[in-house]
């Protein structure tokens, strides 16, 4: 009896476990429709998966296996295709009969009705996936770029494509003269010409790819690759050195530096290389150009020793580099270069002095000297070549400016700043009267864009962009906001305050001569086009412009832009034709005419309201010194038969004297010199120098 009730239980947990396993199957029979994992090219570029070659395949990934001819069915591309559909797995391929056309666009997308092998069908559409072929190949850039010169002698030439190249096709297409063994290596869309030695110095190399070179899809490359590169000379150059070799009056703030014809290794600086007596303990550094010098180059070619605090005075240096150094392009040093210079004796003001810019200590800058020409000296010590400059009224400090960068410090070259941050460009510095502020000009350095005159205090602090009000002219000076116009902004140049520092003019490079009542109470604007700084009459009645008058209301779509990269060169009418001579009255909006000589230009006034006047010869380099009234009235000529030829001049505070810069028809520079206005007499100087100024 027993056993009989066992076997009973054991049919009926075995028919219960059979009951189970029969519903859990029927309860989970496939019902779900298939999906489309993913749709994508076989071919395409490296750097975008939407971009096709022309011999490319379109995948179709699925979820699960579905039948064949449903998926082929549901298959579109747009534009039609001709093609053949094959099968891996659960991913349809469709493949093109043809090529595709060059830089064409096409949608792909799979219909609703994809059955799975359970029959269940897709209810919708897939998103389309958008497509583009490629273009024909191009090459997108190279290194070095064509006429690239000073390239390294080892330095490898890399050749970019737009797209994956056939590697074979480049390889037979390509050439390279003069003939150098190399070694060709690939990196997707990137061809590496590496030579298997040093090419030859100073020697200028052709690469050259025809356009039997293609793509992966046969495509031919659009146009044919012509590079030239001249490799680097095998010595290296100094340029220039600083302080330059047996000049006197050094500045005791100088750094002593070496200015080369290329980039350094700085791996081949060794500070045991450089040998000054007496020794002098300080850093030694490679650096780019600074300052305008630099904006236009790259690398750095500047090694420059900087002394730990101010040199002894009156003090002869020796100043030795031994062989050793190297460019980056494998150039090296051969020989020792080695130069004195004697420093001189710093003051503490520019009162009673003479101040002119000269080249002498190997780099344009301010120096001074007495007004017999004695006790000349270096006031600054700047790398990068000095344009123009402004003495504070009490002859203690000055502002130095290159055409890109400011710099401030006290005539002794204590106390040395730069003003110019990296995002701007600053030029065209100005005192007020009662030197507590500078005025300027600014750009953007990105753009070139004009951003208006800005005012600085001298005891430092931010800058103030100089706002004047709009009322009469509905025209107000660009913000810094102005960086961002479509058209960069014309310049605002050369900021002048009136001798009674209750008034500031500038120059609007759209066409415009401004004055501002301070404390920019009010603005008045004349359509002038200036070609030279301006000038205050000593009453500050007005001003004294070079330039041209204009007709009619000014475009500031029309005024000329500065090119970004570039320093701000001095406003000069040298080479410019037509200009005149005009006067503008406080308030008045036209410019007047005088009776000033054709072609005077540079101006300069006393106290007593005389103007002296550079009459420019064709060369624009200079001309004769003629003396006027404000007006231009009683004008007579400085010296006899036009042979004092002069590119500066400048009253002195000795009545019936003129500072004079002097130079030949050709531009060789003659020196400063004091000219008798009765006589026309000259006493020399200086047998160099520019842009002299007496300073009461």
């Amino acid at each position: 009896m027993r056993s009989v009730l066992l076997r009973f239980l054991v049919v009926i947990l075995v028919g219960g476990a059979l009951l189970t396993a029969i519903l859990y199957v029927a309860s989970t029979v496939d019902s779900r429709p298939p999906a489309v994992v993913r749709i994508e090219l076989t071919q395409h570029l490296a750097a975008d998966e939407a971009v096709a070659l022309t011999t490319t395949s379109v995948e179709v990934a699925f979820s699960e296996a579905v039948d064949h001819a449903s998926a082929q069915e549901a298959f579109r591309i747009d534009p039609p295709l001709d093609g053949s559909f094959s099968w891996s797995g659960t991913t349809l391929t469709f493949t093109p009969t043809d090529p595709l056309p060059l830089e064409s666009a096409f949608t792909v997308a799979v219909d609703a009705g994809v059955r799975d092998t359970a029959g269940n069908p897709t209810t919708a559409a897939t998103d389309p996936f958008a497509f583009t072929t490629v273009g024909s190949p191009t090459v997108a850039s190279t290194t070095p770029a064509d006429g690239d010169d000073a390239v390294a002698l080892d330095a490898p030439v890399t050749v970019v494509f737009s797209t994956l190249m056939d590697t074979v096709s480049v390889e037979s297409a390509l050439r390279l003269t003069p003939q150098v063994p190399v070694t060709l290596r690939w990196s997707g869309e990137t061809l590496t010409v590496m030579p298997d030695g040093p090419m030859e110095p100073d020697t200028t190399y052709r690469l050259e790819i025809d356009t039997t070179a293609t793509d992966l899809a046969g495509t031919a490359l659009d146009e044919a690759l012509e590079l030239a590169f001249t490799t680097a000379r095998a010595g290296l150059d100094v340029v220039t050195v600083v302080p330059a070799d047996g000049v006197e009056g050094i500045a005791v703030t100088t750094s002593i530096a070496i200015v080369f014809d290329r980039p350094l290794d700085p791996a081949s600086v060794d500070e045991e290389q450089l040998a000054i007596t007496p020794e002098l303990a300080g850093s030694l550094d490679v650096l780019p150009l600074p300052g305008a010098a630099g904006l236009a180059e790259t690398g750095e070619r500047l090694l420059r020793f900087t002394p730990s605090g101010p040199l002894p005075v009156n003090t002869t240096y020796e100043v030795a580099l031994a062989p050793g150094l190297r460019s980056t392009g494998g150039g090296e040093l051969t020989e020792p270069i080695a130069w004195t210079f004697t420093t001189g004796a710093p003051s503490a003001t520019l009162s009673n002095q003479v101040v002119f810019a000269t080249d002498r200590s190997g780099v344009t800058n301010v120096w001074a000297m007495n007004p017999d020409g004695t006790n000349q000296r270096q006031v600054t010590a700047e790398l990068s070549p000095v344009t123009d400059y402004a003495v504070a009224p009490d002859g203690r400090s000055l502002v130095v400016g290159d055409g890109a960068t400011l710099v401030e410090q006290l005539v002794d070259g204590r106390d040395r700043r730069l003003l110019t941050d990296e995002a701007h460009l600053e030029f065209d510095p100005a005192y007020a009267p009662d030197g507590r502020t500078i005025a300027f000009g600014r750009a953007d350095a990105t753009t070139g864009a004009g951003l208006g005159i800005w005012l600085r205090g001298v005891a430092g602090g931010e800058a103030a962009a100089l706002t004047p009000p709009d009322e009469l002219t509905g025209d107000a000076t660009p913000s810094p906001s102005s960086a961002a116009s479509p058209l960069p902004t014309p310049l605002l140049r050369e900021p002048a305050y009136a001798p009674d520092g209750a008034a500031l003019a500038y120059v609007d490079t759209a066409g415009r001569v401004a004055m501002v009542e301070l404390p920019a109470d009010r603005l008045t604007t004349a359509p002038v086009a200036a070609s030279g700084p301006l000038t205050w009459l000593p009453d500050s009645s007005g001003v004294l412009i070079v330039g041209t008058r204009l007709d009619g209301p000014i475009d500031e779509g029309d005024g000329p832009r500065h090119e970004p990269g570039l320093p701000v060169q001095p406003l000069d009418p040298a080479g410019t034709n037509g200009v005149e001579v005009l006067r503008l009255f406080r308030g008045s909006q036209r410019a007047q005419a005088t009776s000033f000589a054709d072609g005077a230009a540079r101006l300069a006034v006393d106290g007593n309201g005389r103007v002296a006047s550079i009459v420019l010869d064709r060369a624009g380099s200079g001309g004769q010194i003629w003396i006027s009234t404000a007006g231009g009235g009683a004008h007579a000529a400085v010296g006899a038969n036009g042979t004092l030829h002069a590119t500066w001049v400048a009253f002195t505070p000795e009545r019936g004297t003129l500072i004079v810069a002097r130079a030949t028809e050709d531009g060789v520079p003659l020196g400063i010199f004091l000219v008798d206005l009765d006589t026309g007499r000259a006493e020399r100087l200086t047998a160099d120098g520019s842009r002299p100024r007496w300073l009461p």
